[in-house]
């Protein structure tokens, strides 16, 4: 009896090209379901995990080739994700903001923290397709193009997007910013 019934078009049918895939893939995911959630990192890893095991079990039905394998998982992210979301609300990005701090002087951790969560908040408020972009370009690190082909959008709508996006995040930045500055002299002037 074969338990591993293969598909002889699915370049990822055997163990060994899925464990290529995984091992060729895997950060990516990882880094496309974290630019999603904003974490915690648990969170993240078990998206992942989960991600490649449902690739596995499907793995035989897989028909393109291996550079839209990628694709694939991404889609296949994408739905845990809403799923995920759908159980529960997104979680804090602390862990990993943790370990990107861990380097830092303690003055600098706690501004550097301050910071990633008011970004963090900020993406949070931003329609989830555009920040499925944002992730792809700055994430992933993916071409205008490359993000173009797997949206289904033209290259100038994905540039539109992301410049108008980008926009829009940099005034909200500034506008906390100012009203940090304004708190500061607010309180200021009344201690004096």
């Amino acid at each position: 009896m074969n338990l591993f019934h293969q598909n002889n078009k699915s370049p990822i049918a055997s163990p060994e090209h899925f464990r290529e895939l995984y091992e060729q893939d895997r950060l990516p995911v990882y880094r496309y379901i974290y630019g999603l959630t904003g974490g915690p990192r648990e969170d993240v890893e078990d998206l992942t995990a989960e991600t490649f095991l449902r690739a596995w079990k499907a793995r035989t039905r897989f028909d393109g080739d291996l550079p839209s394998a990628l694709s694939w998982l991404f889609q296949i992210a994408k739905r845990l994700v809403i799923d995920d979301y759908r159980r529960r609300a997104m979680q804090s990005s602390h862990d990993l903001q943790t370990n990107l701090l861990a380097d830092l002087k303690p003055e600098q951790s706690y501004q550097t923290e301050e910071e990633l969560q008011i970004l963090f908040d900020l993406l949070t408020e931003i329609p989830n397709g555009q920040r499925e972009i944002l992730v792809l370009r700055y994430f992933l690190g993916w071409r205008v193009g490359d993000i173009a082909q797997y949206t289904g959008m033209t290259e100038n709508n994905v540039s539109v997007i992301i410049h108008r996006v980008l926009t829009r995040l940099r005034e909200k930045w500034e506008a906390i910013e100012l009203a940090e500055i304004q708190n500061i002299f607010l309180s200021e002037e009344k201690n004096s």
